[in-house]
């Protein structure tokens, strides 16, 4: 018997043995290749018409209900998995609302005894949310807690998980942690026990700088008060106040340095008493006596009080007087002069720099921004205490970290900026930040090259290029956007033209781009951006800017200030005559200067000089042989000298400890 398969398979010889005519051999052969593709096909539908029928008796038997050795086994467990959130109450809108992951809340899943009870699964819940007894929120005795159930109701206290599951029928439960914040007027933790706490008293503080600190031969260790009065003062500075350059310890750090520092050590503490003295912007609290304490960070740690210094407060943690809010002056009522003169130094928050720069910047006149005498500053630290540095590398420091505030807050671009407009900055404001301007270039040599130069020739000068737009305009887009234009522009089909529009709308564009007119369009937004939007701030600019001069090169200017490895790295001063292990130091800061990128090299220039950009000729470069707690680099912004140990064993601890106190981020200058 002849089948299709075998007409298939047969030649062409066996094939004319029945069928002679080419034409009968061709339809044939067709037609066994038809059904055998048609048998396959129904051979694949029967295939899975049997899959699907045992798929469904297969579930008929499951919904039949486990078997007897299935439920004996859930029966004899005794852990059960449950699902647990955290719910904080809000005293504003005065319920209780989820706390996300991000802000350590989130659904955690957890396996408890069956037999737990709502007390079991608190204490678990504590331990999730609030791990060491710390969460973002707070600190767990400031909270009070109790558990619901998946219906926000108080959870029965007799009740248990397995008693839950057996009621509910739920194939997982989920439990809440609920937290309340104790407040004082809060009726729920009226009865603990616990005496009212006057959170606005004062506290007198001594008048000389001490720290209590534990001795090391008891295990329990008694607080013993050390007079520091007779210990040296280092005096590191020339005639002019020279300056560490740090960041600080937050109150925990303190504490816990103050408890672990030993006795033996007390000869790198070097104190200081601070007068009380007025602020000439406002009447300023007196500043609280405090002790410097040079210890060095361990590698890769950030427990310093100083990005250099270490300081701590002379007196006890638990006497520190209650820290302002940042940006609040620690004056109830400040009494602000028509005019600031330069008889008494600005005093600006370091947690409010922005505002109180263009606050004091408003009173002083234009006519004495170019005065040989320069007005000085203080920072006053967002704790309320005054910062102990003063001289021209403070001043620098308040530039640097006013236009930082200022790039962030009130400007938009990525490589080139151009000041945004705000509805609470008028034109006096605005022509403070232009005083700000002159001030900086003429008392430090420092200008904002970030600023668009074609948007500052406007403001100086009146006039611009339009030549130059384009290119400012690309670095005034994201690295994304400025490569999507720069190929388009280039070869207009590089790029899909949904892409080119995205670009382009989101800067307003109204036309269909095309080959032709997309360089006509890029140039027209450009002008639109760099030189239209700001046009009020360059209109109140003119006015105050004309004080620079007309041959004022903004381009070149831009130039010698931005900072780079090579330039860095050429202003550093060494001794005529190193010693072996000073010469090796010398060749880890050249090698770690070599290896900063852009914005760490800024703020390496930063903590040499108070400025993130090259104001000044040189950094000298000086050796200590301190190690120890009492390691660290120590900077000099007035005078611009970089002290450097020269006891690290080997390169990477030197870059781990460098790079440590330039990556703290949190910044203050006080006298050593």
């Amino acid at each position: 018997m002849i089948t299709c398969e075998t007409i298939i398979l047969m030649n062409d010889d066996d094939l004319s043995r029945y069928f002679p005519a080419y034409g009968d051999k061709l339809a044939v052969v067709s037609f066994a290749k038809q059904q055998e593709k048609k048998e396959k096909v129904n051979a694949r539908k029967r295939t899975l018409f049997e899959k699907l029928s045992w798929k469904m008796s297969r579930k008929n038997e499951t919904q039949a209900g486990p078997s007897k050795d299935v439920q004996s086994r859930n029966a004899t467990k005794q852990g059960r998995k449950i699902e647990v959130g955290w719910m904080d109450y809000n005293h504003i809108k005065e319920e209780y609302s989820q706390v996300r992951t991000k802000c350590g809340g989130g659904v955690r899943k957890l396996t408890i005894n069956k037999e737990a009870t709502s007390r079991d699964i608190l204490r678990a819940s504590k331990e999730l949310f609030f791990p060491g007894g710390i969460s973002p929120k707070g600190r767990e005795e400031e909270f009070l807690f109790r558990i619901m159930n998946f219906n926000l109701l108080e959870m029965d206290v007799a009740s248990t998980v397995g008693e839950v599951y057996k009621s509910t029928k739920f194939a997982m439960l989920r439990f809440y942690l609920a937290s309340k914040k104790i407040e004082v007027d809060d009726p729920d933790s009226e009865d603990d026990g616990l005496p009212a706490v006057d959170i606005t008293a004062q506290r007198d503080l001594p008048s000389t700088s001490s720290v209590l600190l534990p001795t090391a031969s008891t295990p329990n260790p008694v607080p013993e008060q050390l007079d520091l009065s007779e210990v040296p003062v280092y005096d590191l500075t020339s005639s002019d106040h020279e300056v560490k350059f740090g960041p600080l310890f937050t109150d925990a750090e303190v504490e816990d340095l103050a408890l672990t520092l030993p006795i033996a050590r007390t000869e790198e503490i070097i104190s200081y008493t601070e007068a009380a003295s007025a602020n000439p912007v406002g009447e300023m609290a007196p500043a609280n006596p405090v002790s410097v304490m040079a210890a060095a960070n361990p590698v890769g740690v950030m427990a310093s009080a100083n990005l250099v210094g270490e300081m701590a407060p002379a007196h006890p943690v638990e006497e520190m007087a209650p820290a302002n809010p940042v940006g609040v002056m620690a004056s109830a009522n400040p009494v602000i002069p028509d005019v600031l003169t330069v008889d008494e130094p600005i005093v600006v928050n370091r947690g409010n720099m922005l505002h109180d720069m263009v606050d004091a910047f408003r009173l002083i006149p234009k006519e004495a921004l170019q005065s040989e005498t320069q007005y000085t500053f203080r920072i006053q630290h967002i704790d309320g205490r005054m910062e102990a540095g003063e001289g021209v590398g403070v001043t620098r420091d308040c530039i640097s970290f006013f236009w930082e505030e200022f790039f962030s807050r009130c400007t938009v671009g990525c490589s080139v900026k151009v000041p945004f407009i705000r509805h609470d900055l008028g034109q006096a404001e605005w022509q403070a930040v232009a005083k700000i301007i002159v001030f900086g270039w003429y008392a430090c040599g420092y200008f904002p090259c970030q600023l668009s130069p074609s948007f500052m020739r406007m403001a100086i000068s009146g006039s611009y290029s339009s030549d130059d737009l384009v290119g400012e305009f690309l670095n005034y887009l994201s690295d994304e956007e400025a490569t999507t234009l720069r190929a388009a522009m280039i070869e207009y089909d590089s790029y899909p033209q949904e892409d080119i529009i995205d670009v382009l709308n989101t800067y307003g564009c109204r036309s269909i781009p095309n080959a032709e007119n997309l360089p006509t369009l890029v140039a027209e937004i450009a002008h639109k951006e760099l030189i239209q939007s700001p046009a009020f701030v360059g209109d109140c600019w003119s006015k105050i800017l004309d004080a620079l001069s007309q041959n004022f090169d903004i381009s070149m200017v831009a130039e010698q200030l931005q900072p780079t490895n090579r330039k860095v790295s050429r202003l550093f001063s060494f001794s005529d005559t190193l010693t072996a292990a000073q010469e090796t130091t010398k060749n880890h800061l050249l090698r770690f200067t070599r290896e900063l990128d852009a914005i760490t090299l800024k703020k390496f220039l930063r903590f040499c000089t108070g400025s993130d950009l090259l104001t000044c000729d040189s950094i000298a470069i000086r050796f200590n042989e301190r190690s120890g707690l009492s390691r660290h680099p120590v900077a000099h912004t007035c005078g611009c000298v970089l002290e450097l140990p020269v006891t690290y064993d080997h390169y990477p601890e030197f870059r781990s400890e460098f790079r440590a106190v330039l990556e703290s981020g949190v910044w203050a200058m006080d006298i050593v």
